[in-house]
């Protein structure tokens, strides 16, 4: 990609018709979607931008594991095991983009979700309304 101004879809690759599943399909135009409204709109920062292959809805363990394990194949990269807190993990950077995958113990997610049960037990008080970041 050049910072010349470029008609139409100059600057997509090149990858002509991809048989992938209807999912792969849909990810693959969202990301066509937001590269091109990064470029619509370069007065914006440039965003942060992260890809994970999720293990969330797998029950065992050993299954969160092997797709840690296939992303890591397929990344080229060693899975990362750090069992004193629970997880399981890959990552790479493709530049500024980040894709992995974190495999996390029933115990860690079952701690999480205990601590993130007390989040709405705690507000901050009301700031007056004529005071900087106060009610308007």
């Amino acid at each position: 990609m050049t910072d010349a101004v470029q008609s139409g879809t100059e600057w997509v690759p090149p990858i002509g018709m991809l048989e992938v599943p209807a999912g792969h399909a849909a990810v693959i135009r969202g990301l066509f979607a937001l590269a091109a409204f990064v470029a619509a709109h370069s007065e914006l920062p440039a965003p942060r931008v992260e890809a994970s292959f999720s293990t969330a809805l797998l029950d065992q363990w050993s299954a969160k594991r092997a797709v840690v394990d296939q992303v890591a194949a397929a990344l080229g990269k060693t899975a990362t095991d750090k069992p004193e807190v629970g997880f399981y993990e890959v990552e790479t950077r493709f530049g500024p983009v980040r894709v992995g995958s974190t495999a996390i113990t029933a115990d860690q997610m079952a701690a999480h979700n205990a601590f993130m049960s007390y989040s709405d037990s705690v507000q901050p008080a009301q700031a007056p309304a004529d005071a900087p970041g106060g009610a308007r």
